[in-house]
């Protein structure tokens, strides 16, 4: 996580932000109205393709800022990519219609400005189940219960959006951190002892204080 970058991988991520700044307005208005759309976004992929194939960037507005879109740059965990995404953070310039980020955040209070209602309103309508704890690890199993709104027939992808809905509620270092497996099920008709999605950042920290596992029965009974 600590390896340094090299001059040219620098100049490539500064050649980066040089052209997002050059070309703010049409990314803004390509989000904002839907202009030149395509074209756009295509350019903004290939440019940060220079930078890394791997990383994930997420574009949507935040509720502090309704006038400014978020651009949040994900590793989505990948450890060798966090040196860029954090040299992505040291170099990012001054933004008149956008605000950076560099990886997702857990979902906290400090942190709830950078989410949109509607983020907030899909995680808060996912259930959990811990399965199992390893406190060695500090590793979970879970089930997540979704509602039938939130997937499509595509089974992969709805699993792997239900998954960036996971990282975006513990933050990507600490998915990578805690979540040894994640099963999906609907969700059934009575939710009673599970657990709000929301709730699993405070719930892992509790978990990771715990150093018996008999303490641990009552959570899988």
């Amino acid at each position: 996580m600590n390896k340094q970058l090299n001059p040219r991988q620098i100049k490539t991520i500064q050649n980066f932000w040089t052209w997002f700044q050059q070309n703010e307005q049409a990314i803004y208005h390509a989000y904002k109205l839907g202009i030149n759309s395509d074209e756009v976004i295509e350019n903004l992929h290939r440019n940060l393709n220079y930078v890394s194939k791997r990383i994930v960037i997420y574009i949507y507005m935040q509720n502090n800022h309704p006038n400014k879109f978020c651009i949040l740059f994900s590793a989505h965990g990948y450890r060798k990519l966090f040196p860029k995404i954090i040299t992505l953070g040291e170099n990012k310039p001054r933004l008149e219609y956008f605000i950076a980020h560099t990886f997702l955040k857990p979902l906290c209070t400090e942190n709830k400005n950078q989410f949109s209602d509607k983020i907030i309103e899909m995680i808060n309508s996912i259930f959990i189940k811990l399965e199992d704890y390893n406190i060695a690890s500090k590793k979970v199993i879970l089930t997540l219960y979704y509602p039938n709104s939130l997937t499509g027939e595509d089974k992969l992808n709805s699993k792997q959006y239900l998954k960036t809905l996971l990282r975006f509620t513990l933050g990507e270092v600490n998915y990578k951190k805690h979540i040894k497996e994640v099963h999906f099920k609907p969700i059934p008709r009575n939710t009673n002892g599970l657990l709000s999605l929301s709730e699993l950042p405070e719930f892992i920290d509790y978990l990771a204080k715990i150093n018996y596992s008999r303490k641990l029965k009552i959570f899988f009974e």
